[in-house]
């Protein structure tokens, strides 16, 4: 589903960068890493990223004309790796779960490098 785009690491996951193969599969993509739409210290997301693979439109904005799709960035901190590409959300419980996603994924950034309290 992904491939790297660093033609010297394709076979590692390890500092590598990775795009989504196929632009119509990026809820698929989501939705296998992330089957509770629950993020942790490993594995988090970022919306909206653009840059040269999206735009900036947010989670609503996509609801309410849905032209672009959304934009993500997923971080594997441990692994010093990013993935990214588009999702198409068609129906409320695509949107629903990239909320969800979302959600999770800020209280993950939030608390990497947070002291832990008792």
């Amino acid at each position: 589903m992904w491939k790297n785009i660093d033609e010297n690491r394709k076979e590692s996951a390890h500092y590598a960068v990775m795009s989504l193969e196929n632009s119509d599969s990026g809820m698929v993509a989501l939705r296998a890493m992330f089957p509770d739409a629950k993020a942790n210290e490993m594995n988090f997301v970022l919306f909206s990223t653009s840059g040269v693979h999206g735009s900036y439109q947010t989670i609503e904005e996509e609801k309410q004309d849905p032209v672009h799709g959304v934009t993500f960035l997923v971080v594997h901190p441990r692994l010093v790796s990013l993935r990214y590409g588009n999702c198409m959300p068609k129906t409320e419980d695509d949107f629903d779960f990239l909320r969800r996603l979302r959600a999770s994924s800020h209280e993950v950034v939030k608390n990497i490098g947070a002291p832990v309290c008792d």
